[in-house]
């Protein structure tokens, strides 16, 4: 730039000024032509709070994102000024998107059935975390799962899938199992659209000795295998590692961006930086997400074709 580098408020104005609507069309026109893109996605939905945009007269900004973690795209996302409110901007959310042969996942809070209606009706698929929030529901499922004989016929029957992980101090067994038997759940339940199956899942760590058990359970609306059923579960974790490498590699929650439409923006940006840095080719495989970006300051002539042909 001939008169220099603009300066941070210079920049800061500029983002605050963009309209999000637009911004988000581009970067999804800009993925979308990763050649990564699958027709059969996990979207994974979930929210972060943006703990630096707090301000002395207004809460931080709360933005929901739906995520493919398998093609490791950033699909939408809409703004909230709370947690609380993830519940009315999920559908929101959901409305924008594609949802044609893809599962959705969404925690305990955002199963509701209004949620599960707006999925069905764009020919998507759920999973949705059953909490007791969900009263009934959640008593049902885990009466069905305490029985001890039905766990056993559904190991006997292929339906029990566990896997074993060992860290320095650590061993964590993750148990899942499915059940397609709910004929008499939707019967009780008749307001769940195409509910197909219930799955629970049981996660054991023995560290240093001590063990600790966590039980989830899952309403679904697809008839997949018990390994299918695991990969959904750990696919829902992409979404969490996305918020996580938001403030470890951009320092997010220290960003101190108080303009709501900026702050919402600059994260949009961020995702998109992280989905090309996560599918450019670099000399060195194992190369942290900062010495990337150097990398890529130094050699700019030489990525310019990969940034803007988007070629990984």
């Amino acid at each position: 730039m001939s008169a220099g580098c603009p300066s941070h408020d210079t920049l800061e104005r500029v983002v605050s000024m963009v309209n999000p609507d637009f911004l988000k069309e581009l970067k999804l026109s800009f993925e979308a032509s990763s050649e990564t893109t699958d027709f059969s996605k996990l979207i994974a939905v979930d929210g972060k709070t943006i703990r630096g945009n707090r301000g002395k007269h207004q809460s931080p900004t709360h933005i929901v994102t739906a995520y493919d973690g398998g093609n490791r795209i950033s699909l939408g996302q809409v703004a909230v000024e709370d947690k609380s409110n993830e519940i009315t901007a999920i559908p929101r959310l959901l409305r924008q998107l594609d949802l044609r042969k893809s599962v959705v996942t969404i925690d305990a809070m955002g199963t509701q059935t209004d949620i599960a209606d707006v999925i069905i009706r764009g020919k998507g698929d759920y999973c949705l975390a059953v909490k007791g929030n969900q009263g009934t529901l959640h008593e049902d499922i885990d009466l069905y799962f305490s029985d001890a004989k039905l766990l056993s016929r559904l190991t006997e029957k292929g339906c029990h899938y566990q896997t074993i992980e060992k860290a320095r101090s650590q061993i964590e067994v993750r148990d899942y199992w499915v059940s397609h038997d709910v004929k008499w759940l939707s019967q009780r339940h008749p307001k769940w659209q195409n509910l197909r199956g219930i799955g629970m899942t049981k996660n054991t760590i023995d560290k240093d000795g001590v063990i600790t058990e966590e039980v989830r359970y899952f309403i679904l609306s697809f008839k997949g295998d018990v390994q299918t059923f695991s990969q959904v579960i750990r696919g829902h974790w992409s979404v969490e590692s996305l918020h996580w490498l938001l403030d470890v590699v951009y320092r997010e929650d220290k960003n101190q961006t108080l303009d709501k439409r900026a702050a919402f923006n600059l994260n949009a940006i961020r995702k998109a930086c992280l989905h090309l840095l996560q599918n450019m080719t670099f000399p060195k495989e194992k190369l942290s997400y900062r010495r990337k970006q150097r990398y890529i300051s130094v050699h700019l002539e030489d990525y310019l074709s990969q940034l803007f042909g988007h070629r990984g």
